[in-house]
């Protein structure tokens, strides 16, 4: 199973990933806590195109700005005595374009 995840901040991502058992914070950091159960892919910002284009040494580039919020993608590989209901105040649909996307 596959979620699509944006909190608010990179804060709010982990707590609520922790609250449901999917990472847990050690002294280096946040950490998954079954690598056979679940994979966790942080994005962090997403840009989007504004519609402007600046130009430089003759090369145009379009102007991006952030999404906001902070995204991650989270694959339930084992989705037993899992609730993804219990995410669902950061769960997003699936992107039309996703910024990245699973192997």
């Amino acid at each position: 199973m596959d979620i699509y995840l944006k909190a608010k901040s990179e804060a709010a991502l982990y707590e609520a990933l922790e609250a449901v058992g999917v990472v847990t914070q050690g002294e280096d950091g946040w950490h998954v806590t079954d690598g056979h159960r679940y994979a966790l892919d942080v994005i962090g910002a997403v840009y989007k195109p504004t519609g402007e284009v600046i130009e430089e040494d003759g090369v145009a580039a379009p102007v991006m700005k952030a999404v906001p919020g902070f995204h991650a993608n989270l694959r339930v590989i084992d989705a037993s005595n899992f609730d993804a209901n219990m995410l669902n105040e950061i769960t997003i649909n699936v992107p039309t374009n996703p910024a990245r996307g699973w192997a």
